[in-house]
């Protein structure tokens, strides 16, 4: 009888346990989006260091289920804000780095990735945060892609007419006026076609803890690094030999890796 009992108190706790589990995979996107965000809520309020941390992973699950597969940056933003507090940078960096391949100029994932770089050890190589583009034309991020697209447009049109009304009538300064925003339409254009141009594919993030980084596709080869790569080390995947590889990292220095060690940026 005792043995009874016992067994329908294990099933019980059982069950209680694995409720919210059941519960959220019958539960449709928008209201696991809900959940979510409740459950997020919730941890910032908890005082106890362990509740916070559970509220915070069921938020990242949650919001990992809904953004999976989809390309709305902002749900893989609060999934990397999530997964930050939970204490999970690599999850964090993966999420905002899939954010931004969507969106490159999308705000809050461009400053958390910022500040979860950060959080790396001072050691491992981190992806520049600008380029030319940015450190000359600080509008390259403050103005979003289609607003850059349509002034290249119409600085384009500008020059042009410019151009044909100083052959028309034969006046130089006229003519010349059109070098500017010629100039401008350059820029603007640049800028576009180079955000086009960065694409996720072959570029991932390391979530275990720490990767062994080896200096060849072998077990038995030495280590190419000081120390292990740790969580939310980006890198770039330039060659394949299953189970094995071949990373560069932003700092040009290549090491082999194992495939179940990076998430790749494009899902």
């Amino acid at each position: 009888m005792r043995q009874r009992a016992a067994g329908a108190v294990w099933i019980t706790c059982a069950l209680l346990w694995c409720a919210p589990a059941l519960a959220d995979a019958e539960t449709a996107p928008e209201e696991l989006a809900q959940l979510a965000i409740e459950s997020y809520a919730a941890a910032l309020d908890a005082e106890d260091r362990s509740l916070r941390l559970e509220g915070f992973r069921r938020a990242e699950r949650l919001f990992g289920r809904v953004a999976a597969g989809g390309d709305n940056p902002e749900l893989l933003t609060n999934w990397g804000n999530a997964a930050l507090q939970a204490e999970h940078l690599g999850v964090a960096v993966l999420a905002y780095r899939r954010a931004l391949a969507i969106d490159p100029d999308h705000p809050r994932a461009v400053q958390n990735l910022e500040f979860a770089r950060t959080l790396l050890p001072e050691w491992v190589p981190r992806p520049e945060s600008g380029g030319l583009l940015d450190s000359f034309f600080f509008w390259h991020r403050t103005l979003a892609r289609p607003d850059r697209a349509l002034r290249a447009a119409m600085a384009f049109a500008l020059a042009a007419i410019l151009a044909a009304a100083g052959l028309r009538f034969g006046q130089t300064a006229l003519r010349n006026s059109a070098i500017l925003p010629a100039l401008v339409w350059a820029a603007l254009l640049g800028s576009v076609a180079i955000d086009s141009g960065k694409s996720a594919t072959d570029q991932a993030v390391l979530l275990a803890d720490e990767t062994l980084a080896r200096a060849a596709d072998s077990a038995l080869a030495p280590g190419a690094l000081p120390a292990p790569l740790p969580a939310g080390a980006e890198v770039e995947i330039v060659e394949r030999r299953s189970p094995w590889l071949r990373i560069r990292l932003a700092n040009g220095r290549d090491a082999w890796i194992t495939e179940s060690a990076a998430a790749p940026i494009a899902p």
